[in-house]
């Protein structure tokens, strides 16, 4: 998909049939194969010079992108912008292409012209991977070779023969011949093959490379080729597919060691979501483009793919529409982004991402990613519990999983201090501790029946909360939220008990209600925890009430058994987004401990008509907030309603979050609107705003879907 022909014409097809047979989403892809490859993937991926494994065993050089030819003035070439957000952003793998003779108007060309190329992958921070694309200028692919020397180490013999009219025979010639003599020229680099323009290639063109290799003898160092799934295809369709990456490579790493009867990194220099001239415009859209391309780099690192580059970084590819960046601005698309964010996962802070001496900027602290688990760890735990005069469920109601169910732990005002203790066992050394109280509507209320004054202390030797020696680690006074989070030190330790000793003093009763108190084992990691803020429709859809069941966090779990999110409801009642700006740094100060912070606002935003503007400068201040705080922000669209004339409002404050979330390379959210706007019979109360519990579950499906290929394997 490089040259003038197909970047500018009308395209051919005709390989295109595997991928109707490829349906594939991410979440299916085989464990038992992604084991093997996995575990595979550090000894023969580090055979490719500049290659790092990073988290996960992921291989660095699966962040690439291609350097084509230039089909505007203004490129990654010539663009010192888009080379420092490349480097800013740690892309690692420039593909870039050594044209003997220019596909725009045929001029030879110049050592200028490939010094250009290669100091711009220098410029970018990345490690060069060369296209020899003319196998037949055997003298200018030695001349390359040589020019390059040390700062080239990667090179492609061709580019995707088997659909430029290269009979299998007359490549294994060239490959056979040229190849030796490029070696001799460096001994150190590595070259790779057939560079087909699907996983089989064209009449077999793969295949019958690798038998043709293994009968001269002439190995290559790794194999590549391409893979676009979508060819007219629906935007559904299309995101379907995105998972087909990982298994084509595995087909392509199957049939390697069938041949060759030995692994050798499989590469895969060339993807997007279609190849088109120019591509279907669903493209252009952030949520498909983040999802697609999440998803797709997901399933590579699953099936072990040795390296990857995304086409194009900017060159006017697919008429702009496949490029990474805007060539007329010099801005990042939201496909920059979700690499970028997958990147920000999967990298080891400090190491080095191209050759020694490129600079090494360390991770900032909003890194996200779920890498360890944080598993729910108080359910089904023996409890303790004096003062409880009241309590319908009895003892174990604080621990089993139930919310807003009137089984509860309540103390009378006149019963207190009350306290409630938890034999957890040894082994942590951190847990999170969370509690309930589920009875008022809003986050934060002094009429509320939570505890405003309260102490959380921790022993080793207690045998029935009572007795042993206690050390208090948190004491609280004032509080007047309806659910809160403590991290607690808790290495030596076994229990955890929790003393009401003052409840809210213009409680709606003299009672103190607890619905859970839930511990989670964070001894590694606490970026598996959320908090929702947002309006009414946040506090409804969140409550984890059984009506509304399952919840986000309850979903993730039934998925991914070893996590369990921590979750807490920050819903505020008839709010707007300048109340969330006037409150912001007490929620952060309330919830240090919460890594992604979901927000919902805007719908009353809409209702008052506030400015596109102003509700853009309020966006801001929460993303930037939060981020300095070392959290994660994730926007999401407001949903559509029922409402007469106001949802031409509601979609331009939906405008305004998906610029704010591109500026600031945020994780999009689900597309509320669209949910609602499409089941609009069902997912109501009867004042076409607030969601029913069937529209409650669904936004907590609409999260889990949107973040489990970001964060969950």
């Amino acid at each position: 998909m490089r040259s003038q022909h197909r970047l500018r014409g009308k395209t051919c097809f005709g390989w295109m049939w595997r991928s109707v047979f490829i349906v594939i989403i991410f979440s299916n892809v085989g464990c038992s194969s992604n084991a093997l490859q996995k575990s595979s993937l550090s000894s023969v991926a580090q055979r490719l010079p500049g290659l790092h494994i990073w988290k996960q065993g992921v291989s660095s050089f699966l962040f690439g992108a291609n350097d084509t030819q230039e089909w505007s003035q203004n490129n990654v070439e010539s663009s010192p912008e888009i080379q420092e957000a490349l480097k800013a952003a740690h892309f690692s793998l420039m593909r870039t292409f050594f044209f003997d003779k220019s596909p725009a108007d045929g001029h030879h060309t110049t050592d200028a012209e490939i010094e250009q190329r290669l100091e711009t992958v220098v410029n970018s921070g990345m490690t060069c991977l060369g296209v020899l694309q003319d196998i037949f200028t055997v003298a200018f692919d030695k001349h390359v070779v040589t020019y390059a020397g040390s700062r080239c180490q990667l090179y492609e013999f061709g580019n995707e023969p088997d659909d430029h009219g290269i009979s299998i025979e007359t490549y294994l010639q060239q490959w056979n011949t040229t190849i030796p003599l490029l070696r001799k020229i460096n001994p150190n680099a590595t070259f790779i093959g057939p560079v087909t323009s699907n996983d089989q290639g064209n009449k077999g063109f793969m295949r019958a490379f690798l038998e043709g290799v293994k009968a001269s003898g002439i190995l290559p160092d790794a194999v590549s080729f391409h893979w676009y799934p979508c060819y007219q295809d629906t935007q559904e369709s299309c995101l379907k597919k995105a998972g087909s990456y990982g298994q084509v490579a595995e087909g392509v790493q199957a049939l390697v060691r069938e041949i060759l009867g030995k692994d050798i990194p499989v590469g895969i220099t060339e993807w997007n979501y279609n190849p088109g001239t120019p591509p279907p415009a669903y493209g252009d859209d952030s949520n498909f483009i983040t999802r697609f391309s999440t998803d797709a780099l997901r399933s590579m690192a699953l099936a072990g793919v040795a390296f990857a580059c995304q086409f194009d970084i900017a060159s006017y590819g697919g008429y702009g529409r496949l490029d990474m960046f805007d060539f007329e601005t010099n801005q990042p698309k939201p496909q920059y982004y979700a690499m970028r964010n997958l990147i920000q996962l999967y990298r080891l802070s400090g190491t080095p991402v191209q050759a020694e001496s490129a600079p090494v900027t360390a991770l900032s602290p909003t890194t996200a990613s779920v890498t360890h688990t944080g598993p729910l760890i108080s359910r089904g735990k023996q409890i303790y519990c004096s003062g409880n005069d009241a309590g319908a469920g009895g003892l174990g109601a604080s621990i089993n999983g139930l919310y807003g169910d009137w089984l509860f732990w309540r103390p009378s005002f006149s019963a207190l201090p009350s306290w409630c203790a938890i034999h957890v066992g040894a082994g942590p050394t951190r847990l999170l501790l969370t509690w309930d109280s589920d009875y008022t509507f809003d986050y934060i209320s002094a009429k509320g029946l939570s505890p405003q004054d309260y102490s959380i202390a921790v022993s080793a030797d207690s045998t029935n909360g009572a007795n042993g020696t206690w050390r208090t680690v948190v004491t609280v006074t004032g509080n007047h939220t309806r659910v809160r989070e403590h991290l607690l030190p808790f290495a030596g330790q076994s229990w955890v008990k929790m003393t009401i000793t003052k409840g809210q003093t213009q409680a709606s009763q003299p009672y103190v209600f607890i619905d859970q108190i839930d511990l989670y084992d964070v001894s590694t990691s606490l970026n598996d925890t959320f908090f929702f803020s947002g309006d009414s429709i946040t506090a409804i859809a969140y409550d984890r009430f059984d009506a509304s069941q399952p919840s986000f966090a309850e979903l993730i779990h039934a998925s991914f058994p070893q996590h369990f999110p921590a979750m807490l409801d920050g819903g505020e009642g008839g709010w707007d987004s300048d109340g969330a700006v006037q409150n912001i740094d007490l929620w952060l100060t309330l919830n240090p401990d919460m890594h992604y912070w979901l927000l919902g606002w805007g719908t009353n935003d809409a209702f008052k008509q506030v400015s596109p503007d102003h509700f853009r400068a309020n966006l801001q201040t929460l993303v930037n907030k939060i981020t300095q705080a070392g959290h994660v922000p994730v926007l999401t669209h407001l949903p559509y309603m029922k409402v007469k004339g106001l949802n031409q409002e509601v979609q331009s404050l939906n405008a305004v979050i998906d610029q704010v979330s591109v500026a600031h390379g945020l994780i999009s959210g689900p597309d509320l609107y669209q949910l609602f706007l499409t089941h609009q019979t069902t997912y109501f109360l009867a004042d076409g705003i607030h969601p029913s519990a069937e529209g409650a579950k669904a936004m907590n499906l609409a999260w889990f879907q949107v973040l489990t290929p970001i964060l969950y394997h």
